[in-house]
């Protein structure tokens, strides 16, 4: 396990990998930091389990201090797509699992396909994706597609994040990345609903400080940004679903209403649309008397 993570990260920060000094003492800097010992401990004892039971705790040692409203637009049969943003990483899709399967335990996730390296027994639960281009094959495409197609079929509930990226931190706030018309194209493809689903959560200071440093230092910080959730609030929020007919036959219209769907369940937008509505009361009042 151990070695298949050294290769993650070596991947993602090539330079590590090098023998200068800087490299060697920065190696060992961020793996006290990002506590790389218990993230090798934890991998060992998820090695064994199936990927329900993979689930199953990491939720319960994460899911700690969430706050869900909406699960009532969750169908509870049928195939049907979840669409969400992407604020922390792989802990979205604990959190969201810990939200949904409860309700849909045959739901399915778009990932991207590292994951199945690690934990090849997630295969039932990961429709592997690769939202780098210029990694793409056609053999990873018809992968996804032969997994998105059987799961239709099976009539199953998939989680995608369009963006594919985590959100952009801009000074102190977090942006949603561009989103793929993927979404948008598997709905209309299969004619299934799609539920909006909105997240609220960030990831630690350190992963934030390493992302100013180096796009490189805060990718390696991942596994560790999922362990550490047990100490972060987490707010989900379902939409009402969204019918193919109901979105723009135009892919990047489409898109970007599904996109604003979602970011309006964002409960910071509900406080200021009613701070808004609080403050036009107001000088109707002034003015009518």
């Amino acid at each position: 396990m151990k070695d298949i993570i050294d290769q993650l990260i070596y991947e993602r920060a090539p330079w590590l990998q090098t023998k200068t000094t800087g490299a060697v003492i920065s190696d060992r800097i961020l793996k006290t930091c990002l506590r790389y010992s218990k993230t090798i401990e934890t991998a060992n004892t998820l090695k064994p389990l199936n990927g329900a039971e993979i689930f199953d705790k990491l939720c319960g040692e994460i899911v700690q201090d969430t706050e869900i409203m909406g699960c009532s637009n969750i169908p509870t049969t049928g195939p049907a797509l979840i669409v969400a943003n992407h604020p922390t990483g792989i802990a979205d899709a604990v959190f969201l699992y810990s939200a949904i399967a409860k309700t849909r335990p045959d739901v399915y996730f778009f990932a991207n396909s590292d994951v199945l390296r690690v934990f090849p027994q997630l295969s039932e639960f990961i429709a592997p994706v690769e939202w780098r281009k210029e990694k793409r094959t056609k053999t990873r495409t018809k992968e996804t597609l032969e997994f998105t197609k059987q799961a239709m079929k099976e009539q199953r509930i998939g989680v995608i994040f369009p963006s594919g990226r985590l959100a952009k931190r801009t000074g102190l706030s977090l942006h949603e990345r561009s989103w793929m018309s993927s979404a948008v194209s598997l709905a209309r493809k299969y004619n299934v609903p799609i539920i909006p689903a909105h997240i609220s959560a960030r990831n630690s200071i350190l992963f934030y400080l390493l992302d100013i440093i180096h796009p490189t230092l805060r990718d390696i910080t991942l596994f560790n940004e999922t362990l550490n959730k047990k100490d972060f609030h987490f707010d989900i929020r379902f939409g009402q679903p969204v019918y193919p007919y109901m979105l723009s036959p135009e892919p990047e219209i489409a898109t970007s209403d599904l996109k604003r769907r979602v970011l309006n369940l964002n409960p910071r937008h509900f406080l200021n649309s009613r701070r808004l509505r609080i403050h036009r009361s107001f000088n109707k009042i002034t003015y009518q008397t």
